[in-house]
């Protein structure tokens, strides 16, 4: 199934084609060609990468949705007025619904591949929203929810795995940090209709960005990397080489990689249990699990969920504008979203997960010994730090320094991973599974967290953030590797090494790109 590799004829025409291309459009000058081929190679990827983040920005407005809609059905006098008690209901279903999506993704994935996937995730969306916007009762208004919040869980892996598998190593981290700022603006994006206009005008308006997505990826190319364990490989040679910007001799290089690992694997192929305990898939399934456990623990999404909830328990917090505070709040994810994508390719993934993990923990303590110090009855922190620190301004501004920090490497980064640590052979399968893990973490914290504020106090909430973000700092330190630049297959190699600490098996397992292409040819069968 895997065997195929590009015939001699094949490449003859192809690159007379390609000569040709280059004489007639630039004179023969190798130099301009080269920036032509880089420029298509990166605008190809650019394009893929883009409708992904459509997606993804489309799956973060109904998560925001329920912040501008509990507010309207509250006042409204018809008969789709809602109580506390449905409007919980209206704002956790969505979640609650995701991890059946997540689930669905990883089949999905591995059946109909990554660009049918995203083209499968978008359509309950459209759906959803329909719903929402037609609903002239409440059990219609929680089915949208819940077709919504399954939608969300679809496109979450299926995002990550598919840019992963058509980015070049170099590009891969930015690119896969994209539909997280994608997703936080998808956020604010809803909170801006939201004040503009009517829920139902913006359920409305809502439909439009699934509905493109699911256009473009008619035009776009499947990864080869599902094409080629499928052994359509004549569809996979064409997809690389529309991904390389036209560029034969990458492609050719790239598919014949991916023909080898193929293969490789199949005379390795198990059962899926016995897969699940390779080394290769254990490892990584454990790191990237343990570090979405600890974004969600350190309050990664439940600091936005409850930010203006927190501020009504400090001294001055009642004078806050919690319109505002939302807005910001979603603001900066957004920002630093964005920054977070620069940094990946600037420093990499270790030093950006650990630098955040700190960062976290640092600001997070800062704030509990904050509300600590200005808590009434506090004995001697209240009456020693009260008139200096209870400014109106300063949990404020904790807290957003908190998200900025937060959102560079917890948000980001987990999904990162599901893109690049996970080997081809279990891909789709592993981060659906990932993905499902997550969101049923992330509803039962959400869920459980105003129980847990009640007992131990909002300064107590964020002793356990601070705590829990210093303990992710010393396991990152110990297990994530750094993958900035390595190829997937690299990635993969490195976690059939023995030992599970970075400072160990990274001296056991380094090589440049040059030596691993040596190893792949002398590897690769004649």
């Amino acid at each position: 199934m895997c065997s195929d590799t590009f015939e001699n004829s094949e490449d003859s025409d192809l690159l007379q084609n390609n000569n040709n291309y280059k004489t007639h459009t630039f004179g023969g000058d190798g130099k301009i060609l080269d920036k032509s081929i880089k420029r298509r190679r990166i605008l190809a990827q650019c394009l893929v990468t883009a409708a992904v983040m459509l997606s993804s920005a489309s799956c973060g407005m109904p998560v925001g949705y329920s912040a501008i809609l509990l507010p309207q059905l509250k006042i409204s006098n018809d008969s789709m007025q809602i109580n506390d008690e449905m409007g919980s209901w209206i704002a956790s279903l969505h979640s609650a619904a995701t991890p059946v999506g997540s689930l669905l993704s990883g089949i999905f994935m591995d059946r109909f591949g990554r660009k049918v996937a995203m083209q499968i995730a978008s359509t309950p969306l459209v759906v959803g929203w329909l719903i929402i916007g037609l609903a002239q009762n409440h059990i219609l208004l929680l089915i949208g929810r819940l077709v919504a919040g399954i939608s969300a869980g679809l496109a979450a892996a299926a995002g990550q795995v598919f840019i992963g598998e058509i980015s070049e190593p170099h590009l891969r981290g930015i690119f896969s940090s994209g539909p997280f700022a994608s997703y936080s603006f998808g956020i604010l994006l809803v909170y801006a209709l939201g004040f503009l206009l009517p829920w139902r005008e913006v359920a409305g308006l809502s439909i439009i960005s699934p509905v493109t997505a699911l256009a473009i990826y008619f035009f776009l190319p499947e990864s080869p990397v599902w094409l080629v364990r499928r052994g359509r490989i004549e569809e996979a040679k064409a997809s690389m080489l529309w991904l390389r910007g036209g560029d034969l001799s990458k492609a050719k290089e790239e598919t014949e990689q991916l023909i080898h690992r193929c293969k490789v694997d199949s005379q390795e192929e198990r059962a899926t249990l016995t897969v699940l305990l390779q080394p290769e898939v254990l490892k990584p399934l454990l790191i990237v699990n343990c570090f979405n456990a600890a974004q969600i623990l350190s309050g990664t999404y439940l600091i936005v969920f409850y930010a203006v909830d927190i501020l009504r328990h400090v001294q001055g917090g009642e004078r806050v504008n919690h319109f505002l505070a939302a807005v910001l709040t979603a603001c900066v994810r957004f920002l630093f979203s964005i920054m977070a994508g620069v940094l990946l390719t600037l420093i990499g993934r270790r030093t950006l997960a650990i630098t955040s993990a700190f960062g976290t923990g640092v600001s997070a303590t800062l704030l509990a010994i904050f509300l600590l110090a200005t808590t009434p009855g506090s004995s001697y922190f209240s009456s020693t730090f009260s008139h200096c620190l209870a400014l109106d301004y300063v949990p404020a501004i904790l807290i957003l320094v908190y998200v900025a920090s937060n959102t560079m490497g917890f948000m980001i980064l987990p999904g990162v991973l599901v893109s690049e640590l996970f080997p081809a052979k279990v891909r789709g399968l592993v981060g659906g599974l990932t993905f499902m893990i997550f969101n049923l973490l992330l509803f039962a914290v959400a869920k459980v967290f105003p129980l847990t504020k009640a007992y131990i106090g909002v300064s107590g909430v964020f002793w356990v953030f601070g705590g829990v973000s210093f303990m992710a700092c010393v396991f990152l330190w110990l297990t994530l590797p750094e993958t900035k630049a390595l190829s997937l297959a690299q990635i993969e190699d490195y976690f059939k090494t023995e030992s599970l600490l970075w400072g160990r098996s990274s001296r056991k397992h380094r090589w440049s790109d040059s030596e691993a292409q040596v190893k792949l040819q002398v590897d690769r069968p004649q």
